[in-house]
């Protein structure tokens, strides 16, 4: 079975078990740092032109999401959990790039069992010091973008 199925050439590698494993780790590491209060450590997932496009806005370079993850753990944003998988990677003109879906649940929510928001993380990688990195991150609520949204405006003036 062929994981890659675009831009497949004699010149483009292919995307391993191994390449997989270690992608879907780092996306699982992102949320677990972020859910248990290690926003602080997010930056050391991405790479030093990474650029993070989102609700929250456009954070460009490594330092920018450094000091957002460092402002992040001082808020009580309530408890958040972060569900995604269905992860498709592939080759896009030498550039390995994923789709990961996602559901969010914050307990600040009305109703806490209900999402707060679902969508994609669309995302680019590149290998630094042999390690897969996250250079671009477009999170792209399908459902619920409003809520994400308030969310950051929430946190923004210091409320949850």
């Amino acid at each position: 079975m062929t994981e890659n199925t675009e831009n497949t050439s004699a010149a483009t590698p292919a995307v391993t078990t191994e390449i997989r494993v270690a992608i879907e780790q780092l996306v699982a590491e992102h949320h677990w740092l972020l859910d248990h209060g290690h926003a602080d450590r997010l930056y050391t997932l991405y790479a030093e032109d990474a650029v993070s496009v989102g609700p929250l806005g456009t954070m460009n370079g490594r330092d920018a999401i450094k000091a957002w993850g460092e402002r992040r753990v001082t808020q009580d944003a309530g408890t958040v959990r972060h569900f995604s998988g269905g992860t498709r990677l592939a080759w896009n003109d030498g550039v390995l790039t994923g789709t990961t879906y996602y559901t969010t649940f914050r307990s600040t929510q009305e109703d806490p069992l209900r999402p707060a928001s679902v969508g994609e993380f669309r995302e680019e990688y590149v290998q630094v010091d042999g390690e897969w990195r996250i250079r671009r991150r477009e999170i792209v609520p399908v459902f619920g973008g409003e809520n994400a949204a308030a969310h950051a405006r929430r946190l923004a003036e210091g409320n949850r």
